[in-house]
């Protein structure tokens, strides 16, 4: 009965797709946005699949979905629990700790978020893992699709580079189409970012796009609020830029400075805000947990801007660098290493087969996802001593650096001289 529940949701999705306006005026054929949808949902059952048969205890995947499942169970025995819980702190410090990694209610609602939402599923998926898999990835390929009508005004005759940029980067597929924050993380930065995308393209914030961006913001600050906390200083540099047609790489550069100055001295003026503390506690939070396969050594960060200053190098080499192409302390990361040499070959041949620079007015959104990306890698390098971890948090930010890389290299130049040589 499940086999047949599968296809029937899989059928009725890849017709909605081809009807869903914000699909069809992307541009995509019907023919790639359901061979594209197919391998969205490939590598949701792959990463299920692999999840349970390779990593059977402590997956965050099967985790939640049984969750998801006693949540359900709950709405029939026990409704006024089950629309309330999710609202009701057991910690002793209350609706304290938010930014907690651990032993706190705000950490917790960022799975239970995601386990209500699964409870809804299993309405119609009988708590299903895969079949829930369908309706989580239905809505993330719709982000996916967000990011693709971004890029794709930048780069339009790469259309080619522009779809595997924006659906096709290995880990970032892989990542992304888990029942996971990583799903709704993703997706809910494409539809802010392509609401503010064209809101500055058309020089107007309607009442539509404004709710997009709200419920967006307020998405991330439910789910993971260091992204939106990284995100803000990048937004709001973009939306000057764009209003007051500033040099984008200039004006990204002084107001990083002026982020960087509040971010060290904040505390001075205001005593009960402290982002350093805030930093160094969830690295401290990250050391607390058993030792993983893929660990790594990660140097203590301590509250002052030496050690920020110290450790910045070396959280840049975690997320840039590795796994190193000889690294392999565990057999499921040779996929990520594989990867890893390739983009870095595409960053050769875009140095060395450059195309011509794009215009300045649509360089803005290009700066600021490299700032906004290169800003959640410096995070991630300074709490995270998990490879694992490190490429999976990492996949989500990959289309703003490959983008401007893999669109921008001459592949019609290489394919010549490739033709000549033979």
């Amino acid at each position: 009965m499940e086999y047949i529940l599968f296809i029937v949701y899989l059928l009725i999705f890849c017709w909605l797709l081809t009807k869903v306006r914000f699909v069809k005026n992307s541009g995509l054929s019907n023919k790639y946005i359901l061979l594209l949808f197919g391998a969205k949902i490939f590598a949701g059952l792959a990463i299920g699949w692999i999840s349970i048969h390779i990593y059977s205890t402590g997956n965050d995947y099967w985790d939640v979905n049984r969750e998801g499942w006693s949540e359900y169970q709950l709405l029939w025995s026990d409704p006024k629990e089950y629309f309330s819980n999710l609202f009701t702190s057991n910690y002793q410090q209350g609706y304290g700790g938010l930014f907690d990694s651990f032993q706190s209610f705000w950490n917790d609602l960022r799975n239970n978020i995601i386990i209500k939402m699964l409870s809804v599923c299993d309405i119609f998926s009988r708590g299903n893992y895969y079949i829930n898999s369908l309706f989580f990835n239905f809505v993330g390929f719709l982000g996916h699709v967000a990011f693709y009508k971004i890029f794709i005004q930048i780069y339009r005759k790469q259309q080619l580079a522009v779809i595997v940029c924006c659906f096709l980067l290995p880990s970032m597929l892989y990542f992304t189409s888990g029942v996971q924050k990583d799903n709704i993380v993703f997706t809910t930065l494409g539809f802010l970012l392509y609401a503010v995308y064209q809101s500055l393209n058309k020089n107007r914030w309607t009442a539509k796009r404004l709710a997009i961006i709200f419920i967006a913001f307020i998405m991330l600050f439910l789910i993971r609020s260091y992204v939106l906390i990284n995100l803000l200083p990048a937004l709001t540099i973009w939306i000057l830029v764009s209003k007051y047609k500033w040099p984008p790489l200039k004006s990204f550069i002084i107001g990083y400075i002026i982020t960087g100055v509040l971010f060290f001295n904040v505390n001075a003026i205001v005593n009960s805000i402290d982002p350093l503390k805030t930093v160094t506690n969830k690295q401290a939070a990250f050391f607390t947990l058993p030792i993983a396969a893929t660990q790594i050594k990660l140097d203590t960060l301590y509250p002052n801007f030496k050690s920020f200053a110290f450790n910045a190098p070396q959280a840049f080499n975690h997320l840039l660098l590795r796994p190193y192409p000889t690294e392999l302390p565990a057999k499921s990361l040779l996929p990520i290493n594989i990867e890893l040499i390739i983009f870095q070959l595409c960053f050769i041949l875009f140095l060395l087969f450059k195309r011509k620079a794009i215009p300045e007015e649509k360089d803005a959104f290009i700066i600021f996802g490299i700032f906004f990306s290169m800003t959640m890698f410096l995070f991630i390098g300074y709490i995270m001593p998990n490879l694992g971890s490190i490429v999976r948090y990492r996949s989500v930010y990959l289309p703003f650096l490959m983008a401007p890389v893999i669109c921008r290299i001459n592949w019609e130049k290489i394919a010549r001289l490739i033709k000549i040589k033979k």
